[in-house]
């Protein structure tokens, strides 16, 4: 056990950390978009923008890539380089921000939403994992070279295909949980009360949610095409029945939806739409004073079999059904590191 630990505690202490912090950010990469557009920001490449969610996902991707190989010790010299090169380049670019004389970015998104640390803890944690990482790298080369098996490129794949699977099914189908106040499960209380205005200014959010009925909204950060808003029609007719309540909310005049004109439109905080909605255009479902669903406007699956208003379970069991491939993935991967091994 000493042995083991003496030999194992560099891989396991920066594998797990690099699969969490990937994880993390891979379950809402549009969120860790918007922190990459602000880095674009500082340093003037804001015509990057557009590129902001590729580099979101690969970034995730990389991370989690990393930690798993390190878990599974594949490729050890490799990703042992790796590493620290990638710890070195985050390194620099967060004592950048610490010593930014204007500020322009809080906290550098390291974990996401779930964690947030000042940029001088950051700094200081990476200069930790940076020694970490030497030392990691110092034991990998002392170590006798590992002789190549075949199962290394099949499990490296497996790997690959776990860390694009969860930034990927995040985007299009959002995140399966997320670390703001606005997760699907979460009651609407004062501390997140969803605030909307009219085209007065004045504060509507009072008389949207009524009657007893399920409300849905449909967010919008963009227009959208006649093709798209087809994705609305079951909704929309359901509004017209007098079964639902519907409303658009957007940040910005002149969108509205093809089909929909009798449908109101408020606004909302444009930080706020972006809390509840990871999505340029998406529907949120509110019923008994809770979130019970989000999705993408693509991926809307109208109709509900169980009745509108009652999407909970359902997205409680897509939840289950994701963490559920995770698990089943990751001991495929386990396994399959034992059996090449032997």
């Amino acid at each position: 056990m000493r042995n083991f630990v003496k030999k194992m505690w560099s891989d396991v202490v920066l594998g797990v950390l690099f699969v969490v912090s990937g994880f993390v950010k891979a379950v809402d990469p549009v969120g860790f978009s918007y922190k990459i557009e602000e880095y674009l920001g500082m340093f003037q490449l804001s015509s990057w923008r557009e590129f902001s969610v590729s580099f979101s996902v690969l970034l995730c991707v990389a991370e989690m890539t990393l930690g798993m190989l390190l878990l599974l010790r594949l490729w050890r010299r490799v990703t042992a380089v790796t590493v620290t090169l990638f710890i070195l380049g985050f390194t620099i670019l967060t004592y950048l921000i610490y010593i930014d004389p204007y500020g322009g970015i809080n906290e550098c998104g390291c974990f996401g939403e779930a964690i947030h640390l000042s940029n001088g803890a950051t700094f200081a944690k990476n200069i930790l994992l940076l020694v970490v990482a030497g030392i990691h790298s110092w034991n990998v080369f002392r170590q006798a070279k590992n002789n190549f098996n075949y199962r290394q490129i099949g499990l490296t794949i497996g790997v690959l295909v776990m860390a694009f699977f969860v930034p990927l099914y995040s985007y299009f189908y959002l995140p399966p949980f997320d670390f703001l106040p606005y997760n699907v499960g979460t009651k609407i209380e004062a501390k997140n009360v969803v605030r909307l205005y009219d085209s007065g200014f004045n504060d509507v959010s009072e008389t949207v949610f009524v009657g007893g009925k399920p409300t849905y909204m449909i967010g919008l950060k963009e227009k959208i095409t006649p093709e798209k808003s087809g994705k609305l029609a079951a909704l929309h007719e359901e509004y017209e029945k007098g079964k639902i309540n519907l409303f658009v909310a957007t940040s910005q005049g002149g969108i509205a939806i093809p089909g929909c004109s009798d449908v109101p439109v408020y606004f909302m905080d444009n930080v706020m739409l972006k809390s509840i909605l990871r999505t340029a255009a998406g529907v949120v479902a509110f019923a008994n004073g809770r979130i019970v669903g989000k999705w993408n406007l693509l991926y809307t699956p109208y109709r509900f079999d169980g009745g509108y208003g009652e999407e909970l379970s359902g997205e409680r069991w897509k939840r289950g059904a994701f963490f559920g491939v995770l698990l089943v993935m990751g001991v495929l991967l386990f396994y399959g590191r034992k059996k090449m091994e032997e």
